[in-house]
């Protein structure tokens, strides 16, 4: 059994890969059914921020492109893994910080489960960006919604021949009704 692992409250951008020991079957039964994952996983998660899947599916980028390519975990991150994570074979279990929607959580996972690693997600660093000076980047630097712009030509044509036809229907309505 996997010891137990703590999620901090308000975690983000932290992947958690687990080597899945099951059949296919019970494999497909984390994928289709919340109630197991949960079990599996000894928490309850957000099952959208989840993801059980067969390594094969990832033929010709393999797991270790799927981590940095398409979930930027930093390649340095996974260099200590890759020979691991490379001869991964059978089904994982990719688990994202968002899964524990912001709860700090004790994950005690099942027998069936080995966390193979514990990724970041390279992230912007904006200590570095220029802090932009110019007043319209300042809060409440827009101007006041006290200045209605003037209708378009096409509005007042519009309007003008609204109220013609309602005259033109009132005046034939007089008309019909005076002469009935």
């Amino acid at each position: 059994m996997t010891d137990t692992l703590t999620v901090p409250a308000h975690e983000r951008g932290v992947i958690r890969v687990f080597a899945l020991s099951m059949t296919d079957k019970e494999a497909q039964a984390l994928k289709d059914d919340p109630a197991a994952l949960n079990d599996a996983l000894g928490t309850d998660v957000n099952t959208d921020q989840v993801e059980v899947f067969p390594v094969s599916d990832l033929e010709g980028i393999g797991l270790v492109g799927y981590l940095a390519e398409g979930n930027a975990v930093p390649m340095e991150q996974l260099a200590p893994d890759r020979t691991k994570l490379e001869k991964l074979g059978g089904w994982v279990l990719i688990v994202f910080s968002l899964a524990f929607e912001d709860r700090a959580v004790t994950l005690r996972p099942a027998s069936s489960l080995t966390l193979i690693g514990t990724y970041g997600e390279l992230r912007t660093d904006w200590s570095a960006a220029e802090k932009i000076e110019a007043d319209s980047a300042k809060p409440y630097s827009a101007p006041p919604e006290t200045v209605k712009k003037k209708p378009s030509d096409a509005a007042m044509s519009g309007r003008i021949a609204m109220v013609a036809l309602i005259v033109l229907g009132l005046l034939t309505y007089l008309m019909i009704w005076i002469g009935g």
